[in-house]
């Protein structure tokens, strides 16, 4: 074999090796492409997913905190007597604590009223209607019950200051629906009030009898 012949025989070798490099350089080159390309698809894919569900816990999360809130306004409305069982005697009982911390007269007498619907409601209940002691029926709805109270002998600061100790003393939320004053002399004059109580039951309303 002459010095040609080896020197091309070692130089075949030489770039079999070289050209098998280049294929398998090639190959891992275009097949980190392709990975490339499929983790950046999937990465996309689990970046949207994650992002879908930060979404959606932020949206829950909100949910719970407006939840939150209602129960907590619910809670302080049902500590203000609102919101379940109406506190008839509790009202009556705090009407006349209200009167002996006052020191007025010992005229005072009152009248509460049956409930009645909400949707019902009108003008002040006639204050010579007759006291109703018996426990109402189940509530269906939002109601009212009228607390008739009548005084004399009395001065007009001294009326609003029992007014005022009353309502913040009483398990209710009322308002002073009419007052009338009358009979004014130089002991005083005489008072007639209707205090409105209003309550919602707590539990599911019956839907209205067809």
């Amino acid at each position: 074999m002459s010095d040609w012949q080896a020197i091309f025989s070692i130089a075949r070798r030489w770039l079999i090796v070289l050209v098998g490099g280049l294929s398998a350089g090639l190959a891992l080159y275009f097949g980190s492409l392709f990975l490339k390309d499929k983790i950046q698809v999937e990465l996309s894919a689990v970046q949207a997913a994650d992002n879908a569900l930060q979404t959606s816990l932020a949206g829950k999360q909100t949910d719970l905190n407006n939840l939150q809130d209602d129960i907590d306004r619910f809670t302080v409305l049902r500590q203000q007597g609102l919101v379940g069982k109406a506190d008839r005697a509790g009202w009556i009982e705090q009407l006349l604590a209200s009167h002996r911390r006052s020191g007025l007269p010992d005229t005072l007498s009152y009248a509460l009223q049956v409930p009645k619907p909400l949707a019902q409601q009108g003008g002040a209940a006639d204050p010579a209607a007759p006291q109703v002691d018996a426990a109402p029926g189940a509530a269906t709805g939002p109601q009212f019950y009228d607390l008739n109270m009548e005084l004399s002998n009395i001065q007009e600061e001294e009326l609003l200051a029992l007014l005022r100790d009353y309502q913040a003393q009483v398990n209710g939320r009322f308002r002073v629906n009419a007052c009338t004053l009358s009979g004014r002399s130089d002991i005083g004059l005489s008072a007639h009030c209707t205090l409105r109580f209003f309550t919602v039951p707590d539990g599911p309303t019956k839907p209205p009898a067809q």
